[in-house]
């Protein structure tokens, strides 16, 4: 009985050595966007199709910026659908460090952007943060947009 409760002992050891050993340890994923529904009208209301939209998303860890992006167009109803967004730390890095922290880690500060335009209107620009504009669901952000034709001057 207690040769076998030392092999089970055993056993969870063993296992425990190899997954800690042998899986290399990787930061948190950090959420920088929540998925993100945008519908683009113009000044009466209607959809816009083939409006471009750009999503930008990034935070800043103390080891670097880490970004990305991706584009596409809307859709008949004037809508696009961005999922949600993470990143992960950058790898450490493997020189010296030169400068030291004075003003305390910048670890975390996701932000999400995103841009609309169509020739002829003009373009708007918007964060996935509180704005009067956007929306928070459970499901995500949704953002109506209204579009401005451009003025002839």
């Amino acid at each position: 009985m207690i040769c076998l409760g030392l092999l089970r002992v055993a056993a969870v050891w063993v296992a425990s050595a190899i997954f800690f050993f042998c899986i290399p340890a990787r930061g948190a994923d950090v959420l920088v966007c929540p998925p993100w529904e945008i519908t683009v009208v113009d000044e009466s209301g209607k959809p816009m199709a083939g409006c471009a939209v750009v999503q930008e998303w990034g935070c800043q860890f103390r080891d670097g910026y880490v970004d990305g992006s991706a584009a596409g167009l809307t859709d008949a109803e004037g809508k696009i659908q961005f999922p949600e967004r993470h990143v992960s730390p950058p790898p450490k890095s493997s020189g010296k460090k030169v400068q030291r922290d004075i003003g305390g880690p910048l670890d975390r500060r996701p932000a999400a952007s995103v841009i609309v335009s169509k020739a002829g209107h003009q373009f708007e620009w918007l964060q996935s943060g509180n704005q009067p504009r956007n929306v928070h669901t459970r499901d995500g952000v949704r953002t109506r947009v209204v579009l401005k034709r451009e003025k002839r001057g």
